[in-house]
């Protein structure tokens, strides 16, 4: 019975401190705060008609313009098979999240430049794609201190090149918020 009570007491003053930070009168996503996260993407958890398996690495660099309201900047390389499909992807966008509680949903606009091995006959050759590719993006932002997070992220990426390179996927980000 005392192992119990003692649980009881210990649950009750971890959610009293977490209710203190929350309170905080300062808002984790506050105007003037910068934010920069790299993030691996696509470890074959996104999908679309033209991939196979992925892997892409991801940064962002954002400012909060006005309270909940970040501005985005985006860079990203992803690789496709063996290395016969190579993307470079560059955007800016925003991102607006949902008071403190640390769900966002965003939009990026993105140029993506995309080079691919072709084989006809037995010759390799080369072929390269240059796309617009917006893209909605919703997560959370789980805090692990004041300043460093660990976001994860649904996103869905439409082609206006080819449709079949619209898809959709999972990133999973480590961040950073900082006061310049």
């Amino acid at each position: 019975m005392r192992k119990l009570m003692m649980a009881a007491i210990g649950l009750m003053m971890a959610m009293s401190a977490n209710a203190q930070y929350l309170n905080d009168s300062k808002t984790p996503f506050e105007e003037g705060k910068m934010y920069v996260n790299a993030a691996f993407s696509s470890m074959s958890l996104s999908y679309s008609k033209a991939e196979d398996f992925n892997f892409g690495i991801n940064g962002k660099v954002g400012y909060f313009i006005i309270d909940n309201l970040m501005g985005v900047g985006v860079a990203g390389l992803t690789s496709e098979g063996s290395g016969d499909r190579t993307t470079l992807q560059l955007g800016a966008g925003a991102r607006w999240y949902f008071d403190t509680i640390g769900i966002y949903v965003g939009g990026i606009a993105k140029y993506a430049y995309q080079r691919e091995k072709v084989v006809i006959d037995n010759v390799k050759l080369h072929s390269s794609i240059n796309d617009f590719r917006p893209e909605l993006n919703a997560g959370y932002t789980f805090f692990l201190n004041r300043n460093i997070t660990v976001e994860p992220e649904a996103y869905y990426e439409i082609s206006c090149e080819d449709s079949d390179y619209s898809g959709f996927g999972l990133r999973v980000g480590l961040s950073i918020y900082f006061n310049l």
